[in-house]
């Protein structure tokens, strides 16, 4: 379903912005008053009344709205809690007639009340705006002292410029005392102030980050400057170069931010467009701030922003680096009800050319998208910026297109009942009224079955009224693990408080048993030692718990006292291959929400392949280097290492059906000691089989890797070609079946 609606087009003619034509023609008129005006339906009375400052005489006497051209150079749009509209306007060139750089304010109903061209200031000196980017006006229902003030980026005078909301001259912020900026570098393309007064700011020319400043002006530091990162091989380049060659080379500098907002907790907002697409994709699918094109700062500019969705909070996501572009995204504004959007510009791509909007939830969630590159109401030519707009209890949303070369346009997008819907739900749930957001939540269900947000939202609800099994229930069919984790935790808190004492029974006994087992393997290893004679299969198999914890004798008596065979080898291996497998299809809900697998052929591939690579790779190699073992011996040994992994899979895999989410470290921490310990059993079991030093037994095994790595290229090259001739070879078969 639709979020909102394309319903009004507002121009520059229906904002009462004149061509450069109609500049002229309009008629000024002056009442008995004295007051001059223009007639304009629109306005109170049919009658737009104008000051001496929006009245300009040419060269010939004729008297025209000085500042009532229309938009031409249009770069920021914000509003006011009044519903009242500012947009920043560059200006530019109509024919041979050059427009200064001006703040045009609508109000509610999109129609210019002010136009702020000039002004005077504290030395009485009239001032001119030139090329302002940027304006922002602060919300006295949430600013400490109660004050609302309207900050204008005069990009290229080098400041920011104060007023009130009655349109007074109120200060100057110029250039900040500081040597780590100057008029060059402090060009103010967007600026943000948040509740406390503190003011940020992007400059044109800064590549360090946000700039801030107090509520006096004065700099107090950069925050949030993008990270720079060198590739492999410019690190290793570098390191070849000499000074010369370093102070001549160009610098590596970071992405300057493109927008910026400040939402009502005083969290800076800032977008990045610049960004490598293939490092964009992969922080949308890795969930990596470093590289997302948004990032939510707070005030010391640490990256704080919850990415709990799917995907990063970055856009589009349907993208790969061959077949499209990530997002660029241009804009970024706060909604309501802790939610935010994103716009994307109207860019070209292999894919399509898109125009969309994203609105996210606090937690990162996408809520919905919407939007298309195209002429017709609704869709953008070219975005340049957006904002909300609260009008009597309606929140809007205000994109500010550029329609053509000669005009730009506001389109007004209404919200749905879906929209509505949505956004009742997440006021009940931000103000803890589950019970109702259960119903909200429920409304957009009929809507729209695959809402994710929708069933994590009733979850919570439920978790929260204490109906764990059910709010289970539905944050599965969400892939949600967090909130289902912490239901497991109470479920799991009420069975273990019911079966208490039956549950330590059951652990003691099996440690028990594991210790007596342990021990009677021990005494068997034992007997079985002093035994002449073939050992049997069984007693093969008990052996690899004493190589297990007495790797160096073990393994000398592998292979010198044939306490292993390939038979027994063999086992392990088929062991180890259905401990994966059981892993991939026996993990717990928390750890597999989405219940991901593989099949047994797959583990087949994954676990003897590499295997046998590196027994023949090792045998390759220690056959020329002086090693004592033959392949037979090498691969006794190889699958012997392997005999932890089973059990701690096995182990680990049983555990993640019983721990949550915060218990997962254990988990992970069994894979890994089972991982390692394979890795020294495998180290010393080659070490001791072919009869090596320390050193020599290292390098042996950097050199097998590298020839694994060896064969498995020239594998995959001998495939290719084979394959290549294969189709050759058919298409010939085919040609000619064709032919005849």
């Amino acid at each position: 379903p639709a979020a909102y609606s394309a319903s009004q087009l507002i121009d520059s003619p229906a904002m009462g912005l004149l061509s450069a034509e109609g500049l002229r023609q309009a008629t000024i008129k002056t009442d008995g008053d004295g007051r001059q005006y223009v007639d304009d339906a629109t306005a109170e009375g049919g009658k737009r009344y104008l000051s001496p400052a929006d009245i300009t005489t040419d060269k010939d006497g004729n008297q025209y709205i000085k500042a009532s051209y229309r938009l031409l150079g249009a770069s920021d749009i914000v509003t006011d809690e009044e519903g009242s509209v500012y947009i920043a306007d560059t200006g530019g060139k109509s024919g041979d007639v050059a427009y200064a750089g001006r703040i045009v304010v609508l109000n509610k109903y999109y129609k210019v009340t002010k136009v702020l061209t000039d002004y005077v200031d504290e030395n009485g000196v009239s001032q001119v705006f030139n090329e302002p980017a940027g304006v922002y006006v602060t919300d006295p229902t949430i600013t400490a002292d109660g004050q609302s003030y309207i900050y204008v980026c005069d990009t290229k005078n080098s400041r920011i410029v104060v007023f009130d909301r009655e349109y007074n001259y109120v200060r100057t912020i110029g250039t900040p005392s500081t040597a780590l900026l100057s008029d060059s570098t402090f060009q103010p393309s967007a600026v943000a102030v948040d509740k406390y007064g503190r003011i940020f700011v992007l400059s044109k020319n800064c590549e360090d980050g946000v700039i801030v400043l107090s509520g006096e002006g004065d700099f107090t530091g950069f925050i949030g400057a993008q990270k720079v990162v060198y590739s492999v091989l410019q690190i290793i380049w570098r390191h070849f170069q000499t000074k010369e060659q370093l102070a001549q080379q160009a610098l590596t500098l970071p992405a300057v931010y493109n927008n910026l907002t400040v939402d009502a907790d005083g969290f800076v907002y800032v977008t990045n467009n610049k960004i490598d697409s293939a490092k964009q994709i992969a922080a949308i699918e890795s969930k990596n701030a470093d590289y997302s094109p948004v990032k939510k700062l707070n005030s010391a500019g640490t990256e704080i922003m919850k990415r709990n969705g799917f995907f990063d909070p970055g856009g589009e996501v349907a993208v790969s680096t061959v077949s499209g572009t990530p997002s660029s995204i241009i804009d970024v504004a706060i909604g309501p009800e802790g939610s935010w959007s994103l716009l994307e510009e109207s860019k070209a791509t292999t894919l399509k050319k898109r125009s969309r909007i994203f609105t996210y939830d606090q937690s990162g969630n996408l809520l919905f998208a919407f939007g298309d590159k195209g002429d017709q109401l609704g869709n953008g030519e070219n975005y340049i910026g957006f904002t909300y707009q609260e009008v009597d209890g309606v929140t809007y949303m205000l994109l500010l297109d550029k329609s053509s070369e000669d005009d730009f346009k506001i389109t007004v997008f209404t919200p749905t009942d879906y929209c509505d819907t949505i956004m009742k739900a997440l006021r009940n749930q931000n103000e803890h009224n589950y019970s109702a957001s259960i119903t909200y939540w429920e409304d957009v269900l009929k809507r729209n079955n695959n809402f994710d947000l929708a069933y994590i939202g009733i979850g919570k609800a439920l978790f929260n009224q204490g109906k764990y099994e059910e709010a289970q229930e539905m944050l599965a069919n969400a892939y949600e693990t967090t909130y289902y984790s912490r239901a497991f935790s109470e479920i799991r808190k009420e069975i273990v408080g019911r079966w208490l004492v039956p549950l330590l029974i059951l652990i003691i006994a099996l440690v028990v048993l594991l210790v007596k087992f342990l021990a009677w393997a021990k005494k068997k290893n034992k007997a079985v030692s002093l035994k002449v004679g073939k050992k049997t299969y069984g007693e093969e198999l008990l052996y690899l718990f004493h190589l297990n914890l007495h790797p160096f004798d073990g393994f000398w008596d592998l292979k010198h006292e044939k306490r292993g065979s390939v038979r027994a080898a063999t086992t392990i291996l088929v062991a180890t291959i259905l401990a994966f497998f059981y892993q991939s299809i026996g993990r717990g809900y928390v750890f597999n929400p989405k219940g991901e697998y593989s099949t047994i052929f797959v583990q087949i591939i994954a676990v003897t392949v590499p295997v046998l690579l590196w027994c023949v790779s090792n045998w390759c190699l220690t056959t020329l280097f002086d090693g004592e073992g033959s392949f037979k011996d090498i691969y006794i040994a190889t699958c012997y290492s392997l005999s932890p992994l089973p059990f701690m899979l096995i182990l680990s895999t049983i555990l993640s059906n019983v721990l949550t989410t915060s218990e997962g470290s254990i988990v992970n921490l069994l894979v890994t000691i089972a991982y390692i310990w394979v890795a020294m059993l495998l180290f010393f079991g080659m070490l001791v089989t072919h009869d090596y030093s320390l050193g020599k037994n290292f390098l042996i095994t950097i050199f097998t890797i590298v020839a694994m790595a060896v064969i498995m290229f020239v594998a995959i090259l001998f495939s290719s070609l084979v394959i290549k001739m294969v189709t050759f070879v058919i298409s010939i078969v085919t040609e000619i079946g064709n032919r005849v």
